[in-house]
């Protein structure tokens, strides 16, 4: 693999290392306190809506905040801006572990999903400007990988720090990496913007670029297709704790160790899906794949919905993560080949409305749960997976392939 420029200090692995860590640390936070749900329900004398919105707060903040993020690293570059906001990051992980109040929670999560998104969009930014054609749609398959992997294994190492420590020290524990991470980016990441857009951050600027964007029926086409078949992960996660943990009796532990088993299926998914892409398969052809594995297994989560157990939840999921695999990287590369020069924005508006579709099914779907199994879960999934494949039917024109953008 082979990069533009690179950074002043690290380059080749470590690089890509490193900005997988970056891309990484906002999906990992965002379930690293799942299995203190329950815990902090009860610390707090919570209802259980009112914790899950915890998670959609931190989605609320996660979003706003990329809307700012990417045309001010445009403007003064990815570096200054990424350790603005790691600072924040930092922050508001310590004022979490003191939050008093289910109301003081959800303001701090908002926070800290406000610095926490500055890894994801920078780090992808960062991709783009360093990479290009082919490496490019592989790096996004390394990163994906380590999103499904990060946000699977959290669970694991909070819920093991739950049931040793309690729900505050899983704040200080995402806290602490956030810190480390801080560390390794003002030593060894130096500026991969080398060439700064001096209007991007000017407002009529940024609405003209993101009017661009949102009007480009390629870049939503993929934007969608992705944000939707995303949210479903969102729903699931959401879901999960009350189901596994409140309904069918599991240790925070063992629900840790469960939370595992979707990862070798994402990681089936987007390492094939790099594979045939890198053998000439087009981008357009994996997504399809993509959206139907997902659609198959939402439709299988509520056939079998009638009665909780783990296979008949995990099961039909896998499939989903599956398919989720195949259509992230597809879905990145297709909405940032076409725009180099204001990759900030477009970065921040593909994040943008991802997470606000994560905050929008992690709302429905903590409504519509009332402790009665995965029916709220399994109408969730399919009515995101439906409008996927909608979408991708009547916005992603055979036409519109990465490398057909490129050249």
């Amino acid at each position: 693999m082979s990069a533009k420029t690179s950074s002043r200090h690290l380059t080749g692995k470590w690089l890509l290392a490193l900005l997988t860590t970056l891309v990484t640390l906002g999906p990992m936070t965002i379930s690293f306190y799942v299995p203190s749900m329950p815990s902090i329900a009860e610390s707090l004398q919570a209802p259980i809506g009112a914790v899950q919105a915890t998670m959609t707060t931190y989605l609320i903040g996660f979003a706003l905040a990329q809307l700012i993020y990417g045309p001010l690293s445009d403007r003064f570059g990815r570096r200054p801006i990424l350790t603005a906001g790691l600072l924040i990051y930092l922050a508001a992980s310590l004022l979490c572990t003191f939050a008093a109040s289910i109301e003081q929670l959800q303001a701090m999560r908002m926070l800290q999903g406000f610095g926490a998104c500055c890894g994801p969009i920078l780090g992808r930014a960062i991709v783009r400007d360093l990479f290009e054609g082919p490496a490019m749609v592989r790096a996004f398959s390394i990163i994906g990988a380590a999103v499904a992997v990060g946000p699977a294994v959290a669970p694991m190492m909070g819920g093991l720090v739950q049931e040793a420590f309690g729900w505050q020290a899983n704040f200080m524990v995402v806290a602490i990496i956030g810190g480390i991470v801080l560390m390794l980016v003002l030593i060894f990441l130096g500026e991969s913007n080398l060439n700064l857009n001096l209007h991007a951050a000017k407002p009529r600027a940024v609405l003209r670029n993101y009017f661009s964007l949102v009007t480009n029926r390629t870049f939503m086409g993929y934007v969608l297709v992705s944000a939707l078949i995303f949210s479903g992960v969102f729903a699931y996660h959401v879901s999960s704790a009350f189901l596994f943990i409140a309904e069918l009796g599991l240790r925070p532990s063992q629900f840790a160790l469960i939370a595992l088993v979707t990862v070798p299926a994402y990681v089936s998914g987007n390492f094939l899906s790099g594979r045939l892409r890198m053998r000439g398969m087009k981008g357009r052809q994996l997504i399809g794949c993509g959206v139907t594995c997902a659609l198959t297994g939402a439709a299988l989560v509520g056939i079998l919905a009638d009665e909780l157990s783990l296979v008949r939840v995990l099961g039909p999921m896998l499939l989903y993560f599956f398919g989720f695999g195949m259509v992230l990287p597809q879905g990145i590369a297709g909405a940032l080949q076409p725009f180099p020069r204001i990759a900030g924005s477009a970065s921040a508006s593909m994040g943008c409305i991802q997470m606000a579709s994560g905050a929008v099914s992690s709302v429905v779907a903590a409504g519509l749960y009332h402790g009665d199994g995965a029916h709220a879960l399994g109408w969730v999934l399919l009515a995101v997976a439906m409008a996927a494949g909608l979408i991708f039917f009547t916005m992603v024109p055979v036409e519109a392939d990465p490398d057909e953008l490129h050249h």
